[in-house]
């Protein structure tokens, strides 16, 4: 895939940004919050689209000691309290759902950071002298995942609730500097490419077990806005409860692809292959995550699924950038009364 055709499809430079994800990383390594006095018993974290992704990568990565939940909605949980830490993440600092979780965290009196570029999370955040990370702006929120993910990482260790990591974290981003050698489009047989070539014209069927749920809808909600294509997320072990009843009544132009992990017990293995058959091993596409802790393996599908849904925009001869639905519909909403 040669770079002059890439650019006459990618107009807003989307190819470089994915290409500084492992220097963003290390840069909101560095970032630093005021960790909350109170006690803290529990977790929220509440965002939505590409700002939301983060809560759900987190919550897979530290399989937590205390209750930790992601809140994508307008309400947080009915037990949020004052020993309840709320991250509200808004890339814009506007997020409608986001800055309502804000006013309902405080009313109930919870500990609250925020993570955001600017907008009115930040003000919020400035008017009440709540803690925040203030992040880079001028990213499509989906880019910035980055600095979104590593900021709340600073966050959990800042709170006490992520210690003896750091051999990990250094190990996630050599890992994802070495994968993104194997990224350039200019290589011959580019596994994202390869993998861009055999879902393009299909509708993707992504199956996963845990770890990789935060990976695997990370990897639909790409294809979604960067593709732009339709694509669909289940998860192993509730998929073979009734998912798998309807496999061979799918559509033909449904591509099925399937997330691995090392920590599969050997029951999810069973499950893992036993839906394979069904499907066909021609429809078939296996992806691993790189390296041998989890955040690695995490991260790398991540970026990998970024570099895929880069590359069949192109072949789609889309851009990725523009998502001009999602700003259409922000438009219709900004119609409505203000309350």
């Amino acid at each position: 895939m040669k770079r002059g055709h890439i650019k006459e499809i990618d107009r807003w430079g989307m190819i470089e940004k994915l290409m500084r994800f492992p220097e963003m990383c290390e840069e909101a390594l560095s970032f630093r919050v005021e960790p909350p006095k109170q006690k803290i018993s529990r977790v929220v974290l509440a965002g939505m689209g590409g700002s939301g992704i983060a809560g759900d990568l987190i919550r897979d990565w530290l399989d937590p000691s205390i209750p930790m939940e992601t809140c994508k909605g307008y309400l947080l949980p009915n037990w949020v309290d004052g020993e309840t830490l709320v991250v509200a993440t808004s890339y814009s600092g506007n997020t409608e759902e986001t800055l309502s979780c804000f006013s309902d965290a405080m009313r109930r009196d919870a500990a609250l950071i925020g993570i955001t570029s600017g907008g009115k999370l930040e003000e919020e955040c400035n008017k009440f002298g709540k803690p925040l990370i203030k992040i880079p702006p001028g990213l499509p929120p989906r880019v910035a995942l980055p600095y979104l993910f590593f900021s709340t990482v600073v966050i959990m260790k800042e709170c006490g609730i992520v210690s003896r990591r750091d051999e990990e974290i250094r190990e996630s981003i050599k890992t994802l500097r070495e994968l993104r050698e194997k990224m350039d489009p200019e290589i011959e047989n580019n596994r994202a490419v390869v993998v861009a070539k055999k879902i393009k014209d299909t509708i993707p069927f992504i199956y996963a077990p845990p770890p990789l749920y935060g990976a695997a809808k990370r990897f639909k909600t790409q294809l979604n806005e960067n593709s732009k294509i339709q694509a669909k997320v289940e998860f192993f072990p509730e998929l073979c409860h009734n998912e798998i009843v309807g496999l061979g009544a799918a559509p033909k132009n449904v591509s099925f692809v399937f997330f691995r992990d090392v920590e599969e017990s050997e029951k999810m293995k069973v499950r893992i292959e036993f839906t394979r058959k069904l499907v066909g091993e021609k429809k078939a596409i296996e992806l691993r995550g790189e390296g041998k802790g989890r955040l690695s393996r995490i991260l790398s599908l991540v970026y990998f699924g970024d570099f895929v849904s880069f590359y069949l925009a192109i072949l789609r001869g889309v851009d990725p950038t523009p998502v001009e639905e999602i700003s259409e519909l922000k438009t219709e909403l900004t119609r409505l009364p203000q309350s």
